[in-house]
Parts: C-alpha cells; sequence; structure tokens
C-alpha cells in the first residue's frame, strides 16, 4: 500500500517524448487560462477529517510531498520557477528556468546542479546535461527522435557510463503504445504494452517482466476535463494484489481544480487544495 501511495505522487511527473518549445506549460500540466502561479498543499484525512499531513514521505532522507509546492509562470505560459515544501512549510528545493529570447528553454537549475538542453534544427529536444557544483559533470540523456519529434530512444548517462535506456514504439493516434527498458548491458528489463480508447479516455498499461510474465496491470481514466479520476493497480506478481484509487474535484471559474481528494479504495486519505493567480 505504501509504495502504492508513493507511486501516484510520482506518476504525473513522467514524459515520453520530447517537446517542441511551441507546446507550453501550462498545455503540459493541463491548465485554463493565463496562469501566473499556483500553489499547492496537500493534506491528509483521518477520521473524515482534514489536517496536516503528518510527515514527509521520506523524513529520514528530508525527501519532501512532491505536491506541496508553488509553480509560477510567464505571461507565454512556460515555467519560471517550481518550489517545494516540507509539510512544516519550509522550502526543500528549488527549480529555476531561462530562456532564449525565442522562448526555449536552455537552462535549468535544480539547487547547486545547472542542467543545459540543446535541440535539433526543429526545436526537439536531444540532449540533457546536468552539472553538479564547479562544473563537473553529473548526469546526460539523448533522445532519438523521428521526424514527428517522438522520442524514439531515450539513453540515460551517469558520469559519462551508459546506465540505461528506454525504446518507444508508437501507434498511430499517437501515444506510446510499447516502452521497452534496458540495462547498461542492452538487456530487456521491462516491457509496458499501452492502450488508450475513448473519450474521455481511458489508459491502459501491462508490465511484463524480462521474461514475459505479466507483472502489473495499471488502468487510469480520464473525466472531460482531462484529469484522472481512477487508477486501479493490479500487481500480478511477485503475489497477487489489487488497489483503486479515485478522485474527485472541485473546479474554478475558468476549468482548473482547486480541491482534489483522492481515494484508496474507497477511504479518503488526501486532499489537495490549489490557489491560482491569473494574469490580466
Amino acid at each position: 500500500m505504501k509504495h502504492f501511495i508513493i507511486y501516484l505522487l510520482y506518476v504525473a511527473f513522467a514524459t515520453l517524448s520530447a517537446q517542441p518549445h511551441s507546446t507550453t506549460d501550462w498545455q503540459l500540466s493541463n491548465l485554463q487560462g493565463k496562469v501566473k502561479s499556483v500553489r499547492a498543499i496537500p493534506y491528509e484525512i483521518s477520521n473524515g477529517k482534514k489536517g496536516a499531513i503528518a510527515q514527509d514521505i521520506n523524513a529520514a532522507m528530508k525527501i519532501a510531498n512532491i505536491e506541496n509546492q508553488l509553480k509560477e509562470f510567464n505571461p507565454k505560459g512556460f515555467l519560471t520557477q517550481t518550489r517545494f515544501f516540507h509539510q512544516n512549510g519550509d522550502l526543500y528545493s528549488r527549480m529555476e528556468y531561462y530562456y532564449t529570447p525565442e522562448g526555449q528553454l536552455f537552462e535549468t537549475r535544480y539547487n547547486s546542479d545547472k542542467t543545459l538542453y540543446v535541440y535539433n534544427p526543429a526545436g526537439y529536444l536531444i540532449k540533457d546535461v546536468t552539472y553538479s557544483p564547479g562544473g563537473f559533470l553529473k548526469n546526460h540523456y539523448s533522445y532519438q527522435l523521428n521526424d514527428k519529434g517522438q522520442v524514439l530512444k531515450e539513453e540515460t548517462y551517469y558520469y559519462n557510463q551508459l546506465e540505461s535506456s528506454v525504446v518507444y514504439t508508437y501507434h498511430k493516434k499517437g501515444y506510446a503504445a510499447e516502452t521497452d527498458y534496458y540495462n547498461a548491458e542492452d538487456q530487456l528489463q521491462q516491457k509496458v504494452l499501452t492502450t488508450v480508447k475513448g473519450n474521455p479516455k481511458t489508459e491502459r498499461n501491462k508490465t511484463y517482466n524480462a521474461n514475459g510474465k505479466l507483472m502489473n496491470i495499471t488502468t487510469k481514466k480520464y473525466n472531460s476535463a482531462g484529469d484522472c479520476i481512477s487508477l486501479q493497480s493490479e500487481n500480478k506478481l511477485p503475489e497477487k494484489s489489487k488497489n483503486v484509487a479515485t478522485y474527485t474535484y472541485t473546479y474554478d471559474p475558468q476549468g482548473n481544480w482547486t480541491s482534489k481528494t483522492t481515494f484508496i479504495n474507497g477511504e479518503a486519505r488526501e486532499i489537495i487544495e490549489r490557489t491560482f493567480e491569473y494574469y490580466e
């Protein structure tokens, strides 16, 4: 159960394709209107009552709840800063975003680390490189693309040594229908098969291990606003288990949710409240 809840917090941050700079962060975050900033604060629900989060995801490692954040956007819809907070309100970390005069992201700074971004002539990301303080190479990612800008292969390097790679195969509708994960020796570790159907959409992911055995089936359902309303995770290996998360929302006049309540197997567990500031 603990791992399932942590998975719910991180799943929204996954990405499958390089984005041209014409795709705004408003669009990537499913935000409506000209959002200037959005402050999100998570709360626990215990015995039907809302209260402060008892502790961060991992207090010993000082990892904050990633939903406890403030995002700021420029008037063109691109992120300028993201700040993450501990449950007591103390700042945990900060990411800053820097753009060329044409609006293309060329650098981000996460605490003391700096990441630089490289694009092909069509404007799609093909490489990002992260340096630690002092200018030492920390890690980098390289992306092989098709002519539509979709990532065909993503390689992860730590200190210039290949760590892992991911290969994507796309459905004619544009989503990644197969995702294959490899280790540094190019050995298949895991395969994910994805189907997306309906409007509002339902997305199903089947995860297989290196031997081709089904490990997990995850099904996500969305509402007409594009927000997830149900996530079911069914484990097949190493032992069978099933968990279902459902979500209810309230929205502001612009169409952005201001309150999101998470239920795990029917029990209310968390509520996230968001406050928006808009450009005039």
